[in-house]
């Protein structure tokens, strides 16, 4: 989906400022070409973007890092609920057994200080089967989950313990199937029956809760405990979901988060045709953070996440969603500083005025951080001038152009 919003790009203020002054010329003492730029000035002009394109991208949340699991009414961005789907591995050879007199347990490990929501409340969750397949490393936001209606276990977060572990008790006709097939004497009949007729389980939040916790299930475990030992297994596949309100617009401001539901999306190569074809010092683009709402939107317990920045990807690809969250080509990095955001793009624009090397398609988005959920709001190209996205070129004026 496409919402634009269109004008003509203009140049906003152009004034000249001395280079360097004597002093700093002699802290730099490295610099090339100090005195040619003591003969010259900088020249510094300010371009607004006015046309911004959200774009939305349906982003891989398979086999992440990290795994978000739980609900928040989020003030500003509105109510997020997410649920976490696992498949435990199971006994590739016959040299085991399950007992009548074990039972199963899922060892589920949180991050103990990473939650996103109320850190005063708990947050509860039940276990319910996977009724169809589903696939990890391909999994997306728009991936299907069919969930049956017994309930397998349940837990609350409060029941953590010193190692950020949660014991799960996992039963029902989940447990009678899963034994079954562990115990079956054919290897190859126990890995298909277990990939043909078994799905996984998911932990859905039941709607008291109010934050979201974010699991590690690369370092999960499914336990098998009898009366004098436990067997331990890895989980085979996992994934989240989410679910996000959608909330009516805030004038002047971008609502962004690092799930792609809106990325933005920047025409800096018809921004480059517009600009004088003289000597780049440097070009920026900065991006204005909205912090004050930000801040004082939370009340005293609640808390979100960090996004530690934003990222700008230039170029022709097939698949966004792989290039945003996992990607390290064609990126510049736009980290925060006193609510901004700054892009070095003088790369980007000597290429196409001096090289002939057109700006490909320039996406900017919040960095995805490993299956974290993080969000920002943003000036728009509507905000006040001093607000808005906006290119700063720092170009060199020499004395004879003067």
């Amino acid at each position: 989906m496409f919402l634009t919003n269109k004008a003509a790009s203009k140049r906003w203020l152009t004034f000249s400022i001395l280079a360097l002054l004597s002093s700093t010329a002699c802290e730099e003492t490295n610099t090339v070409g100090v005195d040619f730029i003591q003969e010259s000035a900088i020249q510094v002009d300010t371009v607004f973007i006015d046309q911004i394109d959200l774009i939305e991208i349906d982003p891989y949340l398979g086999q992440l890092s990290y795994s978000a699991l739980g609900s928040f009414q989020d003030p500003l961005f509105g109510e997020i609920s997410s649920t976490l789907y696992f498949k435990p591995s199971i006994n590739a050879s016959s040299t085991d057994t399950v007992l009548d007199n074990m039972r199963f347990e899922m060892r589920l490990h949180l991050m103990e200080d990473e939650i996103y929501g109320d850190t005063s409340s708990t947050a509860e969750f039940d276990v319910y089967r996977i009724q169809n397949s589903w696939h990890g490393p391909s999994f997306r936001q728009s991936t299907e989950v069919n969930l049956g209606v017994e309930r397998i276990g349940g837990f609350s977060d409060a029941d953590i313990d010193t190692n950020g572990n949660i014991h799960v008790a996992l039963g029902g006709s989940w447990d009678a199937f899963y034994r079954e097939v562990f115990n079956v004497d054919d290897d190859s009949t126990r890995l298909t029956r277990y990939a043909e007729e078994d799905f996984g389980l998911a932990i859905v939040p039941k709607n008291t809760s109010n934050r979201i916790r974010f699991a590690t299930i690369s370092t999960s475990r499914l336990l098998v405990i009898g009366q004098e030992d436990t067997s331990s297994y890895g989980m085979q596949d996992w994934a989240y979901n989410i679910e996000r309100e959608v909330v009516d617009p805030i004038p002047n401001r971008l609502l962004l988060h690092n799930t792609f539901e809106q990325v933005l999306k920047l025409d800096l190569k018809s921004l480059g045709e517009q600009l004088p074809n003289t000597n780049f010092v440097r070009a920026e683009l900065v991006l204005e953070e909205d912090t004050t709402r930000a801040n004082t939107s939370l009340s005293e317990h609640e808390q979100r996440l960090n996004v530690p920045g934003f990222r700008m990807s230039e170029g022709d690809f097939i698949d966004l969603a792989y290039q945003f969250g996992f990607s390290d080509n064609n990126i510049i990095n736009g980290y925060p500083a006193k609510g901004r955001f700054r892009f070095d793009v003088t790369r980007l624009l000597n290429d196409q005025i001096y090289n002939n090397n057109p700006i490909k398609n320039s996406y900017i988005y919040p960095y995805v951080n490993a299956g974290y959920i993080g969000s920002n709001i943003l000036y728009s190209n509507d905000a006040p001038p001093d607000k808005r996205p906006r290119l700063i070129i720092h170009s060199i004026q020499s004395e004879e152009l003067k």
